[in-house]
């Protein structure tokens, strides 16, 4: 009887041994996997980031691009202003058609717009009689 208590005491110890070393196995599995879940997760916001990141870099050239456009058609228009005010003005009409123009040309410029349809007309101005 000694013997077989003696056989099932080292099968219980036999089976607590198994049972413990697979809860380590299976832990250390566990954070295996949850290393490569969270690598993986981190590499798409990465590179999800690299994507918006690039769309900003584009959307921010494109928006520099198009300041330097207007700021082109403002001097533009700050250079033609300078001709036409030399031109004579009457009493009866403060504005000729070349400063409506021009006018016209400003306005569509602060609001962004495309006034004849290319951006930066460089259109010379119509010399309207001195009389």
């Amino acid at each position: 009887m000694i013997g077989k208590s003696h056989l099932a005491m080292a099968a219980a110890l036999a089976a607590c041994t198994a049972g413990i070393g697979g809860f380590f196995y299976g832990n250390s599995v566990g954070h295996a996997q949850e290393q490569a879940a969270q690598k993986r997760a981190d590499d798409a916001r990465e590179a999800e980031r690299k994507k918006l990141q690039g769309q900003i870099d584009a959307m921010s050239e494109a928006a520099q691009t198009k300041e330097y456009a207007r700021q082109g058609n403002v001097r533009e228009i700050y250079n033609e202003t300078q001709k036409v005010i030399e031109k004579p003005v009457y009493r009866n009409l403060c504005v000729d058609a070349d400063g409506v123009g021009l006018l016209d040309r400003a306005a569509a410029t602060a609001n962004s717009e495309d006034l004849w349809g290319i951006a930066g007309d460089t259109r010379p101005i119509a010399d309207s009689p001195a009389d």
